[in-house]
């Protein structure tokens, strides 16, 4: 689900030597922008469904998703972020089993670089 709604949707970094990326080269010092996003999305990484929700793909796929960025950016937080999604889903549905989630009712925050839910209607299927 990470893969599809990254949490965090871009970055920018400036480069600290020339870089090839897809037979483009990239200058020392240029800023770029990276958008995980949309890189979570790739059908190159992916396949040509990426854009669908597949609880299987990443058996099937050479792709990472991008979620909580790679290498010396790897996010701090990711564990403490796994676990407590973990520990949130066992004790909803352990609460109530049958719930639903509206997400076209749902309201994103403001902002350009994460990509949160405000409000996100549930019923509890009871």
């Amino acid at each position: 689900m990470l893969r599809l709604t990254s949490p965090v949707q871009c970055l920018a970094r400036t480069l600290t030597r020339e870089s090839a990326v897809h037979g483009r080269t990239i200058t020392e010092g240029r800023k770029v922008l990276l958008l995980y996003g949309s890189a979570n999305r790739d059908p190159r990484m992916f396949g040509p469904d990426a854009e669908e929700f597949d609880i299987l793909r990443g058996t099937r796929t050479k792709g990472r998703h991008l979620s909580f960025a790679v290498g010396p950016h790897h996010c701090l937080g990711a564990a403490a972020a796994r676990l407590q999604a973990r520990v949130v889903l066992q004790e909803l549905l352990a609460r109530f089993p049958r719930f639903t989630v509206a997400p076209e009712a749902g309201t994103f925050a403001v902002g350009h670089y994460t990509r949160r839910y405000a409000t996100l209607p549930f019923t509890t299927g009871d």
